[in-house]
């Protein structure tokens, strides 16, 4: 593939990967926040992906900590905004700062560590109530390097995944085993959604331009008119957008 993130290039290579990118016009920027329970390793993946380190003995995140980093796709750079949250039990009640906005989070667990995967379903939970409707998230069962202490099986992540449409990488920033490809696969997925939306902002455009007002028969027919007219003129106009190249 020829999808890759900085940390696998030269610094020249990563300047030329940029330029081009950028001449074309798609340069995406995303924010991304990382969330799951202290000592998974949500920093450690943070740095592993964006300096290409990993330390044995990484100090706990204290509020949260700001990285970017940039994924090249073919012909599109993403950037992405990184918000590495402190996992503490007394950092909680910061953490809808953070995702709030999110277009990406990786929940985090240790595989080592049943309760870790356990706290990880509740914020999935919690961002698919209170986060962006649209955000794509990532189950992430780190530390597969230490798969002969393992509590949690990739199948039951898998399932649990597929079931709340998520998906899942057990990933090692020890060995940097699936940590940029997880980036990898969520920049794909955001720009995928990306190009989704701008055929519907191009259809939702093209409903402006083209819908007549309606004459004041009173709010309930008005309200019914509407929507008949709204769907049919959508459904065309999606068409159109579809047969456009983004």
């Amino acid at each position: 593939s020829s999808d890759v993130c900085s940390s696998d290039l030269s610094a020249a290579q990563h300047q030329a990967a940029l330029m081009a990118a950028a001449n074309t016009g798609r340069v995406f920027q995303f924010k991304l926040v990382l969330l799951g329970d202290s000592a998974v390793g949500k920093s450690s993946l943070v740095l592993r992906f964006v300096r290409g380190q990993f330390f044995e003995y990484q100090e706990s995140t204290i509020g949260a900590a700001f990285l970017t980093q940039t994924v090249a796709l073919n012909d599109t750079t993403v950037k992405f905004e990184i918000w590495d949250t402190a996992g503490q039990e007394r950092y909680h009640s910061l953490a809808p700062m953070y995702y709030r906005g999110a277009a990406a989070a990786i929940v985090v667990y240790d595989i080592t560590n049943r309760d870790t995967f356990q706290r990880a379903k509740q914020w999935v939970k919690e961002l698919q109530r209170q986060g962006n409707p649209n955000i794509v998230i990532a189950l992430a069962g780190n530390k597969s390097d230490l798969s002969s202490k393992r509590k949690v099986e990739p199948e039951d992540a898998e399932t649990y995944s597929n079931d709340n449409g998520i998906f899942f990488m057990e990933t090692s920033a020890k060995t940097a085993t699936n940590v940029n490809e997880l980036f990898v696969a969520i920049a794909r997925k955001l720009r995928r959604t990306r190009r989704s939306n701008g055929q519907a902002n191009r259809a939702a455009s093209c409903w402006r331009r083209t819908t007549p007002r309606l004459p004041k028969r009173g709010a309930v027919a008005d309200s019914v008119a509407e929507r008949t007219l709204r769907a049919v003129c959508a459904s065309d106009c999606l068409r159109r957008a579809a047969t456009v190249k983004p």
